[in-house]
């Protein structure tokens, strides 16, 4: 049976985050967010043992579920940065969707990582804290982007999908938020996401009003949010301004929590209990 893409499901989604050691345990988290009514997967492969990665095991993951699911192979583990050859991690990615995976998550700096300090590092921190700091997940270099192409151009004769993120570290301007998801849809993107850094309430309406902007330009799918606890009321919020989806995790399993992405239910709750349709224009209202 071939699975539905992700650009071809309502919006906004809920998408679960799988940071799983074992394809058992995989699975296992699969079954119980379909069950809590999740619409789609990302697959943390970085986190995944090496020893799976291959077309037996990884096959019967992507088998396990009708959903959608994404893969993603950053240079980090949400713990430390992790020694892989470009070349090699981004081939890795491309293997996931021969195997069924149903896209691939490429950074926009692939082939050419941005400079800065290495992730999860206490000088990671002070980079991101720093507003004159330059954002990272990103390149202009010709032959990267040239490269990152090609990549999707493969992956979509596999019949598979590209998300290009931009995970900046820093917050970013509305207008600079606008111009990188812009950049990306150029390059061949089917989804775009860009994310910022917001340290106050002020910096998430900069990451609200990027949702509605980007919105307005954009003809394919997109994810805005940021980074930082105040993000914790854009990632509900954004999806309801054009965003495609909220990220979110299962609780239950015992690599499923981190504190910014909500789990399923509660996500599913906050959309289900706020009004937030408009189906009639300014004119057509009433005002008292």
């Amino acid at each position: 049976m071939q699975k539905i893409k992700f650009t071809q499901l309502k919006q906004p989604l809920i998408c679960t985050i799988i940071s799983d050691p074992t394809p058992a345990e995989i699975v296992r988290t699969m079954i119980l967010s379909d069950f809590d009514g999740t619409d789609a997967y990302e697959i943390n492969l970085m986190i995944l043992d090496k020893k799976y990665w291959n077309e037996k095991d990884m096959g019967n993951i992507f088998k396990s579920t009708a959903k959608p699911v994404l893969v993603c192979n950053y240079r980090w583990d949400y713990d430390k940065h992790l020694d892989m050859n470009e070349e090699e991690r981004i081939q890795l990615l491309i293997n996931m969707v021969k195997w069924g995976a149903s896209g691939i998550d490429l950074e926009a700096d692939a082939f050419d990582p941005s400079t800065g300090p290495l992730e999860w590092t206490e000088e990671a921190r002070q980079y991101t804290l720093n507003r004159k700091s330059k954002p990272r997940d990103w390149t202009t270099n010709a032959d990267a982007i040239a490269r990152q192409k090609e990549v999707i151009t493969e992956i979509h004769k596999d019949g598979g999908e590209v998300l290009m993120s931009a995970h900046t570290r820093v917050h970013l301007p509305v207008e600079t938020a606008v111009s990188f998801a812009k950049e990306m849809e150029a390059r061949g993107a089917d989804i775009v996401k860009v994310v910022s850094a917001d340290f106050n309430f002020e910096d998430l309406l900069d990451t609200m009003r990027a949702t509605i902007e980007i919105k307005k330009v954009l003809k394919i799918p997109f994810i805005m949010m940021s980074h930082g606890l105040h993000s914790k009321i854009g990632r509900t919020v954004c999806p309801m301004f054009g965003s495609m989806l909220a990220f979110c995790t299962q609780p239950i399993s015992p690599a499923g929590i981190f504190p910014l992405q909500p789990p399923i239910k509660v996500q599913k709750a906050a959309w289900d209990n706020i009004e937030w349709s408009v189906p009639k224009s300014p004119e057509e209202q009433r005002w008292l």
